[in-house]
């Protein structure tokens, strides 16, 4: 035999003769990547069955043929491998195919068998498995030693002969090395069976040296894999996506059985040894067939190979219909069998990249966007692509596959983020942060409504109140949504929404908070191409429709002001919205009807919304004249009426109102009178006035309505999302989009410090080796915006104080700027270096819009409104950051009858809640305060209420963000326009937090919170873990990870890690749980046969005591003191479980016995699962 071991002389095909009528195909056995295999009778060896192996001959699968001929040709004489018959040639229209003639295997692969086995409740037993693996590690020694590595060890590849033989097969990818320690460099395998060293073969440019390359010791992890396969009846990582796979290969400690304690210490031991992450320190297959599992089976196998064999009859057509499909790995491609031509692999989480550029992420984002995925993990974060066009991945079969998973279980998804929220939120016992950002048109609010929907399921109760707190948010984006140049339905304001749970993760209800809602709005843009708020078209169109707009003391033809319609249909370039589909908005009126009533608004306040609504519309149509004394006066009362009639005020006070106002000179007050454009002015803000104090009102009531039930199920758990107006850029910019790109510069700040500022600086405080992290820092430009006394938003108050306009603010910039990211740009323009790109601004319109101010004369006048509800919205104080309050003493009853008094008393600690987190409020009249100062207080809030995590600290691990990017500027269904992406990754610092999550370390804790979080992964539950250093290096030790550095008080995590120990906790949790049902199972049982016993006991004493009675107590009479047995509840035992707490988990009295388990299997306790009691 030459050296190699197998003989040099390769196959010609040119010499094989064609089968002809020799072999009759029967049943198809299998199929996969490289062939199908079919059962077939030999005519000429006296009908003969064998297995055909037949594949298609193609010049990229030549290697593989030559090689597996070889082996099945020189090798096949072990008994551990099949016996080989010959090789033919069969030539066919559709390409020629070459057929390998073997031993047929009937049994068929051992994993059919596991899988049997687990469908009727049972498993394997480990003498089987350890004699399956001791013929398969003979068939791996006989390879090595003839220099030969299989690459492909797996379940499926071990077949059994119908007289329960071992046979090892499929040599497709095997290789012969030059001697039995020689390397190879192919990254190459089945994804879930690759070694580590295999799948990091040939990602460095280094590949070509020998510290990339893997030995034959690539076949012992295979194996340690397998051991776990025929235990669980699955590979650890088989299912999910090859990419995902990888990467757990070579980030994650090493796969262990599910459940390692119902197997022997000496078959996990097994495992372990196999799962040698340092090859140099895995032993050898030699040295693995003396490993005491091994070594134990007897020397006559004889029986178990008869064992085996009767154990066949498991293996039924339904288990062979539902194997899973193959999948081959081959450097950066895959093969499938429905795919069998080889497609590239593009990464599902940009921090794995080996190369991150721009190019490179580019490339994978746009190669997703072809194949219709478009979210991609950049570590923990999630980046999402706007197809703009449906898609059908956010049905109930998705909710299902991410419910309580790991991030890596599933592809990235919006339903990931909303997962991870829930189960951080209850693991770690914080509030949780979901951050939406990214331009307008990105698709943020799309991902709020399916991240609220996942969160709904997650949380799902028997009181829907996940029901009531969707159709809330459909309300406020009726109220608080509007059409722009490029987006008809926008978010026109900052809202964030807290929704809660209770401790038992039931969904108990939400609350909302809206800032900065854009006021202006209401009273018509500059440009035609913004439109109002949708709920006036859906308003105004419905009732136009049913004929009924004399209700309201309107008119037909949409020719109001306020809605903006004039030349808006002919506008092409404008996205339809409700004021361009008037049609649409019918359906949507009773959507948003209906959800007020589910509600529970009450008709008159419902009437109240609408009313508003139309005297908003009517006042944009009172019209003013210039009197003889220069002064403004009205053209006609007629429809200053309506909207007194409307309002509910007098007619009288509200014309004089309008037109008038008063002054203090000397002590007495004065009377004066507006001319027409600051009567105009007066007018408009009382609409934005009245519309914004309804918003809030809306907004309140909202939450009282919701209230009642986080006060009775318990809101201790809650996850925030914040959602907003992205950042835009128009041909004519003012003060709105002033507002909403400095808040955005203030989230793109915010994020900056939670990913690259926080971690350096802790690095630095902790004595770690720093990771410098790079990115665009955008503080400088938010100084110059916002800091006092000379940033640009206080320059604005500035000019509105000394009354000098716009003058004021360009004399401002030009002769002192604070810096040079803000500055004049023309005389009538100033621009701000944002970090998206400089963004001009028309200053002339900005300090009227910033004075905002309504007069106190019309604020009384509605003050004296005969609606209660009406003179609230003018009487309540405005907090801080210009929102409405509601005290608690104007709480609607939240119930009727006999539940009104309580219904109150459960919410009146909560009213406060939702309200205003601000210190103080401030009266309607007694003080001016301009937009810029309202927008200030609400972005502090804002950001105070995002950075603060448990117990007051400062955290990453309570903030989930989801990055928005439009992909196309032109609205095309999957369009990408590689440019207008490229600006957006570097704007939202993709690339960099890429880098970051790679070399960084995301997630920081400290020594005792993660002690308390993760120390029954690693301790035994009677053992006591002192908060210290060492004791957090051996849990982590204990764990096998890798990538984490420990400083002087914290605990430094990659995200990886930080995702293995979650999936380890929710994996152990569920075994607790388990453990606890068949715990409380058992004891209700004993405490039941107890009682029966008892019960026996006692009428066979009375058939004693009297014996002219019927023993069996047929009269139907029971003692006084004698209760029926069925009658008694089950009595727990204390002590019984109890240690199973102390560790973060509580035993809980109403938790089901059916628990969904990582195999996504619905796992009951039946009797059989009980634990038997001790004789």
């Amino acid at each position: 035999m030459p050296k190699s071991g197998l003989s040099p002389t390769k196959l010609n095909l040119d010499s094989l003769n064609d089968p002809g009528d020799r072999f009759e195909l029967g049943e198809l056995l299998g199929s996969g990547v490289c062939g199908e295999v079919y059962t077939a009778t030999d005519n000429e060896a006296g009908g003969k069955r064998v297995a055909i192996k037949i594949q298609k001959i193609t010049k990229d699968r030549m290697d593989d043929i030559q090689e597996e001929y070889r082996v099945l040709r020189d090798l096949s004489s072990h008994p551990n491998l099949p016996d080989f018959y010959g090789v033919y040639l069969k030539r066919t229209r559709n390409g020629d195919q070459l057929w390998f003639v073997m031993q047929l295997c009937e049994g068929g692969p051992v994993v059919d068998l596991v899988r049997g086995l687990l469908k009727r409740s049972k498993k394997m037993t480990e003498e089987h498995i350890a004699f399956i693996l001791h013929e398969t590690v003979k068939a791996l020694v006989h390879l090595h030693e003839n220099h030969v590595m299989h690459r492909d060890i797996r379940g499926s590849n071990i077949l059994l002969t119908k007289l329960g033989e071992v046979k090892v097969v499929d040599f497709g990818l095997s290789r012969e090395l030059k001697s039995t320690m020689d390397k190879r460099k192919t990254c190459i395998g089945s994804p879930s069976w690759m070694a580590p060293e295999v799948v990091t073969s040939d990602r460095m440019e280094v590949s070509e040296t020998e510290l990339n390359a893997y030995d034959i010791r690539a076949d012992v992890w295979s194996l340690g894999i397998t051991a776990i396969e025929l235990g669980d009846g699955k590979a650890p990582f088989e299912g999910i996506h090859p990419t995902r796979a990888l990467f757990q290969i070579v980030r994650n400690p090493p796969p262990t059985l599910y459940r390692p304690a119902s197997w022997t210490q000496i078959f996990n031991d097994f495992i372990i040894e196999c799962l040698e992450k340092n090859p140099d320190n895995r032993p050898f297959m030699v040295e693995i067939m003396e490993h005491p599992f091994l070594t134990s089976l007897p020397e006559n196998d004889f029986h178990l190979t008869q064992e085996l064999k009767s154990l066949l009859e498991m293996v039924t057509p339904e288990i062979v219909a539902t194997r899973s499909e193959e999948v081959i790995v081959r450097k950066k491609f895959m093969m499938t069998r429905a795919h069998p031509m080889p497609e590239e692999m593009h990464t599902e989480d940009l921090a794995a990249l080996e190369d991150i550029t721009e190019d490179t992420v580019l490339c994978e984002l746009q190669e997703r966007n072809k194949h219709n995925t478009n979210y991609t993990f950049v570590g923990d974060i999630l980046l999402f692509l706007n197809p703009n066009a449906e898609q059908d991945i956010y049905n109930l079969e998705m909710q299902t596959k991410y419910f309580c998973k790991s991030r890596s279980d599933n592809a990235p998804h919006i339903f990931s983020v909303a997962d991870s929220a829930y189960q951080d939120c209850f693991h770690n016992e914080e509030p949780q942060h979901i951050v939406l950002s990214g331009e307008t048109l990105s698709g943020k609010t799309t991902n709020l409504k399916h991240l609220l929907s996942h969160l709904n399921y997650l949380g799902l109760s028997p009181n829907k109140m996940g029901d009531k707190v969707t159709k809330a948010l459909s309300v406020i984006h009726a109220i608080g949504n509007a059409a722009t140049p490029v987006n008809a339905d926008s978010t026109r304001h900052i809202m964030q929404l807290q929704v809660t749970y209770s401790s038992t993760g039931k969904l108990s209800g939400g609350i909302f908070w809206v800032y900065q809602l854009e006021k202006w709005r209401v009273t018509g843009h500059q440009v035609r191409a913004h439109a109002n708020y949708h709920i006036f078209y859906y308003f105004y169109d419905t009732h136009e429709s049913e004929g009924t707009l004399s209700k309201y003391n309107l008119e037909e033809g949409r020719n109001y002001r306020y809605l903006g319609t004039s030349g808006s249909e002919n506008d092409h370039k404008v996205p339809p919205g409700p004021r361009e589909e008037p049609h649409r908005n019918i359906r949507k009126f009773k959507d948003f009807e209906k959800s007020l009533i589910d509600l529970e608004f009450e008709e008159n306040h419902r009437e109240l919304i609408f009313k508003t609504l139309a005297a908003i519309l009517l006042l944009g149509d009172i019209k003013f004249e210039k009197q003889d004394d220069g002064k403004a006066g009205l053209a006609s009362n007629d429809t200053a009426n309506k909207v007194a009639q409307l309002l509910d005020v007098d007619e009288k006070k509200f014309c004089w109102a309008l037109c008038n106002y008063c002054v203090v000179l000397k002590g007495t007050a004065a009377r004066r009178k507006h001319n027409v454009e600051e009567a105009r002015e007066a007018r408009d803000v009382l609409a934005r006035g009245l519309y914004f104090r309804l918003v809030d009102w809306i907004v309140n009531t909202i939450n009282l309505k919701l209230s009642l039930s986080r006060a009775v199920f318990g809101d201790s758990f809650y996850i925030n999302v914040l959602d907003m107006f992205g950042f835009e850029c128009y041909p004519k910019n003012s003060l709105e989009q002033l507002f909403v790109n400095t808040v955005n510069e203030q989230l793109q700040y915010h994020y900056n410090q939670r990913v690259f500022a926080w971690e350096m600086q802790e690095q630095i405080e902790e004595e770690i080796p720093l990771q410098s992290l790079q990115y665009y820092d955008n503080k400088p430009t938010i100084d110059e915006l916002m800091s006092k006394p000379d940033g640009l938003l206080y320059i604005i108050d500035e000019s509105n104080k000394n009354n000098q306009g716009a003058t004021f603010i360009v004399e401002k910039l030009q002769s002192s700027p604070k810096g040079p990211r803000v500055k004049m740009s023309s005389n009538k323009e100033f621009s701000v270096a944002h970090y998206t790109g400089k963004i001009s601004y028309d200053v002339q319109d900005i300090p009227n819009k910033n004075r905002d101010f309504l007069p106190p004369e019309m604020i009384e006048t509605m003050r004296l409104s005969n609606d209660t509800v009406l003179k609230q919205l003018f009487t309540n104080q405005l907090s801080k950051s210009g929102n409405l309050t509601m005290p608690s003493d104007q709480s609607a009853p939240v119930a009727s009858g006999k539940k009104k008094r309580w219904g109150q008393a459960l919410v009146a600690e909560k009213s406060r809640r939702y309200n205003t987190t601000s210190k103080g409020e401030y009266s309607q009249t007694r003080r001016m305060r301009t937009a810029s100062a309202t927008f200030r207080a609400a972005s502090l809030e804002l950001l105070r209420n995002l950075a603060i995590g448990q117990d007051g600290c400062v955290t990453m691990g309570g903030t989930h963000f989801v990055r928005c990017i439009r992909a196309d500027l032109t609205g095309h269904a999957h369009g990408f326009q590689p440019e207008v992406v490229r600006q957006q990754l570097r704007a939202l610092a993709v690339i960099d937090t890429a880098r970051a999550r790679q070399k960084g370390y995301s997630h920081r804790v400290g020594f005792a919170e993660f002690i308390r979080r993760y120390k029954f992964l690693a301790f035994d539950f009677d053992e006591n873990v002192e908060v210290t250093k060492d004791n957090c290096r051996l849990l982590l030790v204990r764990l096998k990870m890798e990538g984490w550095v420990i400083g002087k008080s914290k605990v430094f995590l990659k995200y990886y890690n930080e995702e293995f120990l979650s999936r380890l906790y929710e994996t152990q949790v569920k075994k607790i749980v388990k453990v606890q049902c068949m715990m409380r199972a058992f004891l209700a049982k004993r405490n039941f046969k107890g009682k029966v016993q008892a019960r026996q006991d006692s009428l066979k004493q009375r058939s004693i005591d009297e014996p002219g009675d019927n023993p069996g107590g047929a009269s139907g009479n029971n003692d006084e003191n004698e209760e029926p047995v069925n009658d008694q509840e089950p009595i727990e035992e204390e002590g019984e479980y109890d240690a199973l707490e102390g560790y973060g988990i509580e035993g809980n009295d109403n938790e089901t016995a059916i628990i969904n388990d990582d195999e996504g299997e619905n796992e009951e306790v039946e009797e059989g699962d009980e634990v038997e009691e001790e004789e």
